[in-house]
């Protein structure tokens, strides 16, 4: 991860870095052969890391738990960043909402007093603009607006069914079926005398629908990774098995990335330690548990050994520990290799002022088939509180995954993780560009620019999904503990039931302490 730049080091809690619990999170300055053994090391800051190290540090003191992480910052996946000309307005290069019904996030955040509120998605002035036809959600919903696909009219409303009949074509008995019924027959369930996890979703979807609806309900949606990323057994699981998204979203107050920094401050202060800046670069096996080997941004090379290791990465992670032998084990390599890293990137544009409000939109996102694919707006929302000032000024973000990611990529650079920008840049102009075609024109130009690309290493994408010839509920559970004679585990979002969702990755990793550490069952649940 490329370095924080100045104006955004406060929103890495600079000061409880350097005061309380310097000694934990600064890279560790005791080398090579110095280090005590551990019980428990854990790597990876992200949210399943930080959880691990929090509740371990809490329920098992007697333990000597350490968190590692590669970056100088902690968060993972979870960024929220803020322009140094409104530091208040703070918006999220990575994960940014969760929902009430999640409630391993949702009951954490209570536990913590992390303040929440909520997060606008889709409000009636967004707009939608598909081959050139631009409608507010308004329009959509009311079954007025009506996209030049070639698809009945009845197909273009809130009522239309034919996702429905698609998976009616796959599976004739879906509408009597609950959840229940699913489970018992997903496994080994066949269209075509082919297991569903040997479909990919796009081919399964067009045996029962036309390639304009599939292309009309992918477009419509803003993303592209359920039909390029999923296998049918995922659309199946989905459509039987799945929140509902139709509640309100909420994120917390100051950004997503304070829950594990606020989980790593906690596990800190209860004893255990953490680690910026230090990259496992090997584990193997020894008598005793395993031996592990960090390198720093220095080139400085420290060793350890510790009885238990909890791996909380994403698949890429994994494959960049250069030198871990059982990860080339055919089982646990299999595992691994069980899911697929989606591409997915942010560009963030910074104005003087929110020009949407112009145009009737205070807050929310408006989708459109153009590379940018989903515009969200931030500086005015009515949910905003005291302490999250926008000085006047407005970002605006644009979100995209899959093929969409190569536009951006090109135009920032295609190495580039996290970046600061101009706002005369090429990326910039063209997010512009793309907002006045689908919000409505205004004079004012981007003041500046951040881009976020999930996709490069170590993190290979911004969400996962199990490929193809893999059952997410069997690969999930077996990757956990992919050694059966070792104490070593896997947890996070990648191998997760809720992939895409930090609910997943926290859900996976309660599981590995309540089942392998014997940890209780928490209040919250």
């Amino acid at each position: 991860m490329p370095k924080l730049t100045a104006p955004l080091r406060s929103l890495s809690r600079r000061a409880f870095l350097g005061a309380a619990s310097a000694l934990s999170f600064a890279p560790v300055l005791v080398r090579a052969g110095t280090w005590n053994d551990l019980d428990v090391a854990i790597i990876g800051g992200g949210a399943a890391g930080t959880y691990a190290a929090w509740r371990l540090a809490a329920e098992r003191p007697q333990l000597r738990t350490r968190l590692f992480e590669a970056s100088e910052r902690i968060g993972g996946r979870l960024h929220s960043v803020a322009f140094p000309q409104a530091p208040h307005l703070i918006v999220e290069g990575g994960g940014m909402r969760f929902l009430d019904a999640h409630r391993h996030v949702s009951g954490v955040a209570r536990t913590l007093d992390l303040a929440m509120r909520e997060f606008p998605v889709d409000r009636d002035a967004n707009r939608v603009m598909l081959r050139g036809a631009n409608f507010s959600e308004a329009e959509v919903r009311a079954g007025t607006a009506h996209f030049p696909y070639r698809v009945p009219d009845k197909d273009q409303t809130p009522d239309a069914d034919f996702i429905d009949r698609a998976v009616a074509h796959v599976l004739p008995d879906a509408r009597r079926m609950s959840a229940s019924d699913w489970r018992k027959i997903r496994a080994n369930y066949r269209f075509k005398k082919k297991l569903l996890r040997d479909w990919t979703n796009r081919a399964l979807l067009l045996e029962g629908m036309s390639e304009e609806e599939l292309a009309l309900a992918e477009n419509a949606s803003g993303y592209d990774d359920w039909i390029e990323g999923e296998t049918g057994l995922d659309e199946l699981d989905y459509y039987f098995i799945h929140d509902d998204e139709s509640q309100p979203f909420r994120t917390l107050v100051g950004g997503y990335q304070g829950l594990p920094l606020a989980l790593a401050e906690r596990a800190a202060n209860t004893g255990a330690g953490v680690s910026t800046t230090e990259r496992l670069v090997s584990l193997r096996a020894a008598a005793s548990g395993f031996e592990l080997a960090f390198r720093d941004r220095l080139d400085r090379v420290s060793t350890l050994t510790a009885s238990r290791v909890v791996l909380a990465l994403p698949r890429r992670a994994l494959e960049c520990i250069a030198d871990f032998p059982a990860a080339r084990e055919p089982r646990f390599a299999r595992l691994i290799a069980s899911v697929t890293p989606i591409p997915a990137c942010k560009s963030l544009l910074l104005y003087q002022r929110p020009w949407w409000r112009d145009h009737g939109i205070v807050e929310g996102r408006s989708i459109t088939d153009l590379p940018a694919r989903q515009f969200y707006c931030f500086g005015a929302e009515p949910e905003r509180t005291a302490s999250e000032a926008s000085d006047g000024y407005g970002v605006l973000m644009s979100y995209c995954d899959e093929k969409s990611v190569q536009t951006w990529a090109a135009l920032a650079g295609p190495d580039a993780g996290f970046v600061t920008l101009d706002g005369n840049s090429a990326l910039a102009r063209e997010v512009h560009r793309e907002a006045l075609l689908v919000i409505g024109t205004t004079d004012l130009k981007a003041l500046a620019a951040y881009f976020q690309n999930w996709s490069v290493d170590p993190y290979g994408g911004g969400w996962h999904y199990y490929g193809l010839g893999h059952d997410g509920e069997a690969d999930a559970e077996a990757i956990l503990k992919p050694i059966p004679d070792r104490e070593l585990y896997v947890c996070g979002e990648a191998y997760s039931h809720a992939q895409g969702w930090v609910e997943g990755a926290l859900e996976r990793t309660e599981t590995v302490l309540q089942r392998h550490f014997g940890l209780a069952r928490p209040t919250w649940l």
